[in-house]
This record gives structure tokens, sequence and C-alpha cells, in this order.
């Protein structure tokens, strides 16, 4: 009855270190940048651009992609460098080879403190569902929606510049 004992409290054990692991593992990962002239750098940017054959150049301020098993994500921030469009803040998903906008915030128009903040947790929480933390991917997202969050709280009319991309949507869709 002893070794009985011992066994199901070592695998107890070593079930609960997997799932610790497994729990961790967003954490766990790390951003990368990809080197300016790469192939993959310019397929972010492409995807980022408002049409195929689009020849406008970005200043980006930051660009991090974190690979997963399945899919990577990417996150720029960037700029036009003839201010020719709006730049903004963006997070990209790559499945199947091809990398598309799933999110982003960018310059122009003007919506809600409170649904940027929801934005900001939408993303959160769809790379959450996908093993990624908002916070590795964007250094800045937490603070943004906190930032969002107690600007409406404080204001319930309050408003913020900033156009809303597209409506990211859960891992369910």
């Amino acid at each position: 009855m002893f070794s009985t004992r011992v066994f199901c409290n070592a695998a107890a054990a070593a079930a609960l270190l997997l799932s610790n692991l497994h729990a961790s593992s967003a954490v766990a990962q790390h951003a990368t940048t990809p080197r300016a002239g790469s192939i993959e750098r310019k397929q972010i940017l492409d995807a980022i651009r408002p049409a195929p054959n689009s020849t406008i150049r970005f200043i980006v301020h930051s660009l991090r992609i974190i690979k997963g098993p399945a899919e990577s994500f990417a996150y720029a921030a960037v700029e036009p460098s003839r201010q020719e469009y709006d730049g903004g803040e963006y997070i990209l998903q790559r499945t199947g080879g091809q990398w598309r906008v799933i999110w982003a915030v960018t310059g122009g128009g003007a919506n809600a403190c409170a649904d940027i903040a929801d934005y900001y947790r939408s993303a959160a929480q769809y790379l959450k569902e996908h093993g990624i933390a908002a916070e590795t991917l964007n250094p800045g997202h937490t603070s943004e929606t906190k930032r969002h969050t107690a600007a409406a709280a404080a204001d319930k009319d309050c408003w913020t510049v900033g156009d809303l991309g597209p409506e990211i949507g859960s891992s369910a869709d």
C-alpha cells in the first residue's frame, strides 16, 4: 500500500509539473525582431500596406514576432515615411504561410475610450487563447489597456484619437 501511495503521489506531482510547464509556456516565449531586408519582415509590412502593389515605405518603431508550433503572431508599430497613409499599431497572425492583420489601431478618427480599452482587451484575450502573452508580443499592451480604461472611468464621454481595425475573433471562429 505504501508503494502505491508513493507512486500515486509521484504521478500527481509529475502531472502537476507538466501542467505548470504547459501553463507557463506563453510566459517562457520570447519575441524576436526580423532583420531589415528579410523576407519575413517584408511579408509582414506587405500585409499592413493598403494594397498589394503599394510602394509605401514604413518607419518601423517596433516589430516583434512570436513563433508558435502552428501559427505565429507579430506586433508592428509603424508610420509611413512620407505620411501618405495612417501609421499605427498592428497585430498580425500567420497561418498557412500567410500574414494577415487581425487587429489594428491607426491614426485618424476617434473612438470612445471604453471602446478602445475593450479592443485592447479583445486582442489580449485572443492571444491568450493561442498561448501568447500580449505583453510579450507588445510590451505596452497592458499599459495602453489600463490607460484607456482609466480615462473611460474618469469620463464616461471620453473620446480618443484612433481608428480601430478588424474585429478580432475568438479561436472558436
